[in-house]
């Protein structure tokens, strides 16, 4: 209210707010909807890049997960190492963000593809290393970091057995420092 000035200088009343979320709920419009909306403009606009999700029995958006070709790309040249790190639940809805990363030669954190989940159990992380794996047109990295998480740990197992598993240098400072 302070940037506008007052409440008598808003330009809506409260009616005006319980009207619009009618409205909204008459386009019978989700937060899911648009989150898959966004990529699949994207994808008009990049043929390569790639989306695949999956929803639950009541058409609840579980997983979401997009790779663009420029990530490809980048993968290819830089994908030796692969980076595997979880956002914890810093978003509006409380899930999980996967990110896949890498380095490039100038030494710049590269993104190769994201992920929202609704959980982490070690299914959902095979299913996304799958799908990870597909998107780069089955080229597997040679090690792959991340935190020690049990269940990704059994995931690269599965989907990578032949790649190494390491654990990133900020946990093993933090364990060296505690032990």
């Amino acid at each position: 209210m302070n940037l506008a000035g007052g409440y008598h200088k808003v330009g809506f009343i409260r009616k005006d707010i319980y009207n619009e979320q009618a409205r909204m709920r008459k386009l019978k419009t989700t937060d899911a909807g648009g989150a898959l909306k966004y990529p699949s403009l994207l994808c008009q606009k990049d043929p390569i890049m790639v989306v695949t999700y999956t929803v639950d029995e009541r058409e609840r958006l579980q997983y979401l997960f997009w790779c663009d070709a420029e990530s490809q790309m980048n993968y290819k040249v830089f994908g030796d190492v692969l980076a595997f790190d979880v956002t914890y639940k810093k978003n509006k809805y409380l899930c999980p963000f996967v990110i896949f990363l890498g380095v490039n030669h100038y030494n710049h954190t590269i993104v190769f593809v994201v992920v929202v989940v609704t959980n982490e159990m070690e299914e959902i992380y095979v299913w996304l290393l799958e799908q990870f794996l597909q998107a780069m047109n089955g080229k597997a990295p040679s090690p792959v970091i991340n935190n020690g998480d049990v269940a990704m740990k059994n995931a690269i197992k599965i989907v990578f057995p032949n790649v190494d598993h390491r654990l990133c240098a900020w946990h093993l400072m933090r364990n060296a420092a505690n032990h």
